[in-house]
């Protein structure tokens, strides 16, 4: 019923991945954790994912039982002021990181262009270890 979402705070998006996440995945309610580019600083930032950690597992993952963490990114970031290739990058590592952090969720990297359009960068199982 739960999953959760780690990605920018730029509301020109959050909905569109929210939208995206239930209506391509089996989870009615996306519990969402926003900061201004999120994937860079999960990739450059130990301390920053040990605190979004904290939340997911603390929060989502033990009181919703959420299975399952997106993690996305999107065009033209002021948070994260690159190109979109440098982007899907600081993703697809992201996806990595949580994965490896926290084996026993799945992990989903997406990436959001600016006419909406979502494109899934990495995917990794529950199993995937």
């Amino acid at each position: 019923m739960f999953c959760t979402l780690v990605c920018c705070m730029d509301g020109r998006f959050i909905h569109i991945v929210n939208k995206y996440i239930r209506s391509n995945y089996r989870y009615t309610f996306v519990d969402t954790i926003t900061d201004a580019g999120a994937v860079n600083k999960i990739v450059s930032d130990e301390d920053y994912l040990k605190s979004i950690e904290d939340k997911v597992v603390l929060i989502s993952v033990n009181k919703h039982k959420s299975d399952h963490i997106f993690v996305a990114g999107h065009s033209d970031c002021a948070g994260c002021p690159t190109d979109d290739e440098t982007q899907k990058g600081y993703i697809r590592q992201a996806a990595e990181k949580m994965h490896k952090d926290l084996p026993h969720e799945a992990v989903t990297g997406l990436f959001v262009y600016e006419n909406g359009e979502i494109e899934v960068l990495a995917d990794y199982d529950i199993s995937d270890n």
